[in-house]
């Protein structure tokens, strides 16, 4: 009830005030005119003052505005950069991580190779020098059979006495052979057939190439008589038979001669290409000798190469191109032996056996090798087959050597007995040989203790080819202390050995002892001079392509081949010391022989006009 009242009174009070104007409050109203104008100017004043600082706010959060519309601008434009930077980082890295992946899958491709070189690296130096090292040796009976005493067992037997030289063996010289005569009816000639007017022609190629006569090019007033064909073979891919037609004529002299004149088309060959002697061209020639000297290829094997490349051609037929190939190099070996026995030098000396044929029975002949690092030459002597001093004595006979060094073969003592001006140098790796057989089969501990000494100056021998140490040098470092040191220690060694009071030991240890107190000043004469080496291991690796060769072709059929191995091996082998590409200096000599060159001086592998290939 209360509160409708209160509503009602609400209701009219309201609608009072609506009919009831108020009455406007002037505030000013009791102002004079200076009092409003002095109100209105201080009004005026604070407007203005208001509205300039509001304008300077303004500018100021214009000002900023800008500023912070700018730095945000700098900021998109840095955040863009680093996104376009944080993206090429991306791309980089991604393809940086393509790239190791492919260099690692290179590297991995890489180390297969070496590995596979490696390994046919191995097999090559097994192949081409036999074995390295002395490991492995194994115990077997060393004086048992009746045969004659193999050329191995003669070295490693051989202490220095005579007493330890068996009994089969000329100690002084051996003269050479002493063959039966051979059978007359083999030295008679076989019938020609085509004098008997039959063709009798085994030797062909499947290749052919004619190479016709122009007559219209013989001598003015001369008649042709007939024509015959004369072939020499080349080999490229295929071995090609070239066939040359020889013309017979009679000059107007009446004297009948014959010739090859070439067409003139572009097939027309100038002159016969075959190497005088033979059917072969220069390149088949080269190849022939390369294979058969050089990768040991027996004969027979060569003949069925040829015979894959469509050529049939006999044994006897290719030992006789050999034989007469190695004819044009007789002055070259002259040259090269001149070389390598020059006046002053130091000469590494070495031997090996082989196999002839003489009189239907084989037998045991020698192959001498002589090498000078210092001139890069290598010669190979044949003689009569002999190992005897007086072999020796012949190559040597007039030369003015520094000094030979060989092993402790009982032929090389004629040096220290008769020629007193030449040093002569032992190998001290046959001296390490010879403990180390002692080490490994009667497991003697003093043997190991030479080894050790000798290990220690290999060491040294080492480091001064590592710092490419000048030879005075060298010289000066091996009468040190630190090497006199050792050399005492080996020398203790063995007086301890010689004398009364030595331990037990079996005949392996007792050869070695005996060997190295019988040589001692020859294997340790290395340190007079610093071009000297601690061992023959330059003429050991020259001699062990005919150790390759006696396994691949067993035997030579004569003392003929076997000079004509020597003379072969003597290129070869200068060849590949003086860093000349074999095949090349072989292909370049021929020609030049079917060129008619005879000047033997420019005809060297130095000299021919051939550069250097080291690999």
């Amino acid at each position: 009830m209360e509160d409708n009242e209160f509503i009602l009174e609400s209701a009219r009070n309201l609608k009072r005030w609506e009919e009831t104007p108020r009455r406007v409050a002037d505030d000013y109203a009791d102002m004079d005119r200076d009092e409003l104008i002095r109100l209105i100017a201080f009004l005026r004043e604070r407007l203005e003052e208001a509205e300039s600082s509001r304008k300077k706010e303004h500018e100021e959060s214009s000002e900023r505005i800008s500023a912070l519309t700018s730095e945000v601008s700098v900021l998109n434009r840095r955040v863009g950069e680093l996104t376009d930077m944080l993206k090429a980082s991306y791309v980089s890295a991604s393809e940086t991580s393509m790239q190791m992946s492919e260099l690692l899958r290179q590297l991995k491709d890489k180390d297969r190779k070496i590995a596979e070189l490696q390994s046919t690296a191995k097999v090559a130096r097994k192949n081409l020098f036999g074995r390295k090292s002395q490991k492995g040796t194994k115990a077997k009976d060393r004086d048992g059979g009746n045969g004659p005493t193999p050329h191995t067992d003669v070295k490693d037997g051989f202490d220095g006495n005579s007493a330890s030289l068996p009994d089969n063996l000329d100690l002084d010289v051996w003269k050479g052979p002493k063959d039966a005569a051979e059978d007359p009816a083999a030295s008679q000639k076989e019938s020609r057939l085509n004098r008997l007017g039959m063709t009798y022609r085994t030797m062909n190629a499947d290749n052919h190439v004619l190479h016709r006569s122009d007559t219209g090019r013989l001598p003015e007033g001369a008649t042709v008589i007939k024509t015959y064909p004369r072939y020499t073979y080349n080999q490229e891919t295929v071995v090609t038979e070239h066939e040359y037609e020889i013309v017979v004529y009679r000059d107007k002299d009446g004297k009948v001669m014959c010739g090859y004149f070439p067409m003139d088309d572009e097939k027309g060959s100038p002159v016969i290409e075959s190497v005088p002697g033979t059917h072969a061209a220069p390149g088949l020639m080269a190849y022939l000798v390369f294979n058969r000297f050089f990768l040991d290829t027996p004969v027979y094997r060569e003949t069925l190469r040829l015979l894959q490349e469509r050529m049939r051609v006999s044994r006897q037929t290719v030992t006789n191109w050999l034989a007469k190939g190695a004819g044009f190099f007789k002055d070259v070996l002259a040259y090269l032996k001149d070389r390598c026995l020059e006046k002053d030098s130091i000469v590494n000396c070495d031997e090996t056996w082989c196999r002839v044929k003489v009189a239907g029975r084989y037998r045991k002949r020698y192959v001498w090798c002589l090498v000078n690092k210092a001139s890069k030459t290598a010669v190979y002597y044949y003689g009569d087959g002999s190992r005897g001093r007086k072999v020796l004595k012949d190559i040597l006979e007039g030369r003015e050597l520094r000094a030979l060094q060989t092993d402790g073969y009982n032929v090389y003592l004629y040096l220290d007995d008769e020629i007193l001006d030449i040093d002569h140098v032992c190998c001290m790796a046959h001296v390490r040989a010879k403990f180390k057989y002692a080490a490994e089969i009667e497991h003697d501990v003093n043997a190991r203790k030479f080894l050790e000494y000798i290990g220690r100056l290999y060491a040294l021998e080492k480091r001064y080819i590592e710092l490419e140490l000048s030879a005075e040098d060298i010289r000066r470092l091996r009468n040190s202390a630190e090497t006199t040191e050792i050399i005492i220690g080996v020398r203790s060694l063995l007086d301890l050995m010689k004398s009364g009071n030595a331990p037990r030991h079996g005949s392996l240890m007792e050869k070695a002892v005996s060997y190295l107190d019988h040589f001692w000043n020859q294997v340790f004469l290395y340190r007079k001079d610093g071009n000297y080496t601690i061992d023959n291991s330059l003429a050991e690796r020259c001699i062990r392509p005919l150790a390759n060769e006696r396994k691949n072709s067993l035997f030579f059929g004569s003392d003929r081949m076997a000079r004509v191995s020597a003379a072969y091996h003597s290129v070869v082998s200068t060849c590949r010391l003086q860093g000349y590409s074999i095949l090349e200096y072989l292909k370049k000599f021929f020609t030049e022989i079917v060129a008619g060159n005879r000047d033997y001086g420019k005809l060297m592998p130095s000299t021919i006009g051939i550069s250097a290939n080291k690999i």
